[in-house]
């Protein structure tokens, strides 16, 4: 049984990752990862947008540690939206941090309404990274940021059968492309890339720290939050993960690219 049954992110799947990576928190790394994607950049009274904003953390962190004057997070998942929600009245940042629940591409914005676009752990659930990148460049004032961390792959050919068996195990939809294919895309939608960083090294440890914990001190944790079987079956779906990140195939990354103005 997957923590998915419930829809992608239902109440079992937001209530173990909470456990392992902490309130606010769908993807690995918590503000730590978040300031490795946003190294180097001023987004203080600026306005932001948050792509596949998940629960909230990193759009609260951008607010209370970057000084962002206002972020708005999307994100297609209802119970993700309010829970995020939630989270932004217990912070009392509601007026600086907005959640809509919107599919990719639903939702439009103004041109050049933002000036920077974050995304941490999203674009792999989007199969068009082009149309995307070409959308965000039209949102983005000139000289805007864009700032991505994700799950991306060691290169572009047809993923191996022990990704595809990750993947299906996971039952998200992944469809990740190598860095080199992000540069790519960038150069084509009117970008200058700044930077490109390669975090597999890193996620491989984190992995194994996260399997490490939830078959020790979290164990019981998550194991009274979803049942034993599903704590279980958590830790096979890890341990897949695991397998794909040793050998190089889940290479997870980030980059920094500036909008070139017209």
């Amino acid at each position: 049984m997957s923590l998915t049954d419930e829809g992608h992110y239902g109440p079992k799947q937001l209530n173990t990752l909470k456990t392992v990576w902490g309130e606010g928190f769908l993807s690995p790394g918590g503000t730590e990862e978040i300031d490795q994607i946003l190294k180097g950049l001023n987004l203080k009274n600026k306005k932001v947008l948050d792509i596949g904003c998940g629960t909230g953390g990193a759009v609260f962190h951008m607010i209370e540690t970057y000084g962002a004057k206002e972020v708005i997070g999307i994100d297609p998942e209802p119970l993700v939206i309010e829970t995020a929600n939630n989270l932004a009245l217990k912070k009392n940042l509601s007026d600086k941090a907005k959640f809509i629940c919107t599919k990719p591409g639903e939702y439009k914005f103004e041109d050049k309404s933002f000036e920077a676009v974050f995304s941490k752990e999203a674009f792999l659930h989007i199969i068009d990274k082009k149309n995307l990148l070409k959308e965000i460049n039209e949102i983005l004032a000139d000289n805007g940021i864009l700032a991505v961390g994700d799950w991306m792959r060691n290169d572009d050919n047809e993923p191996s059968e022990q990704m595809k068996e990750y993947i299906a195990a996971e039952g998200l939809d992944m469809f990740m492309c190598s860095l080199e294919k992000y540069e790519s895309l960038l150069k084509e939608t009117g970008f200058k890339v700044l930077s490109l960083n390669d975090r597999n090294k890193w996620y491989l440890e984190k992995v194994k720290t996260e399997i490490s914990d939830i078959r020790g001190p979290l164990y019981d944790d998550v194991v009274n939050l979803i049942g034993k079987e599903e704590a279980d079956g958590a830790l096979e779906i890890w341990e897949k993960l695991l397998g794909v990140v040793e050998k190089g195939e889940h290479r997870p990354g980030n980059f920094q690219a500036v909008k070139i103005s017209t």
